[in-house]
């Protein structure tokens, strides 16, 4: 054989092999991509669950704040009221209601309205 009959011999092996090589190496590489592709999508789904659960958690922190504001606004006002209606009724069930829950109404011979 002459020297450059072994030349393209051995150069077309070495793409053959090279060829195989890209191709087996090209499978790995899909198999890889395929497994990333899973761990994305698990990943998005549990964004979105997630995502899910600030908003709930935003609906509840918004009901908690209202129901803290309605109590600030008008608890005080509603008290003052049973603590007036149990004065002018002499009503012991209101008393015993306002007592429940740490509150005395008494009396102040100078004023109209009690104090509680």
């Amino acid at each position: 054989m002459k020297l450059p009959s072994i030349f393209s011999i051995s150069s077309g092996s070495l793409a053959v092999l090279l060829g195989f090589w890209l191709l087996f190496a090209s499978f790995g590489n899909t198999s890889k991509q395929a497994q990333l592709l899973s761990i994305q999508e698990e990943v998005q789904a549990k964004t979105a669950i997630v995502q899910k659960q600030q908003r709930d958690l935003q609906i509840q922190q918004q009901e908690i704040e209202s129901g803290a504001q309605l109590a600030q606004q008008t608890g005080p006002s509603v008290l003052k009221d049973l603590a007036t209606l149990q004065v002018e009724n002499r009503n012991e069930r209101i008393a015993t209601l306002l007592q429940k829950y740490g509150l005395e109404v008494k009396m102040n011979p100078e004023a109209k309205s009690p104090t509680p």
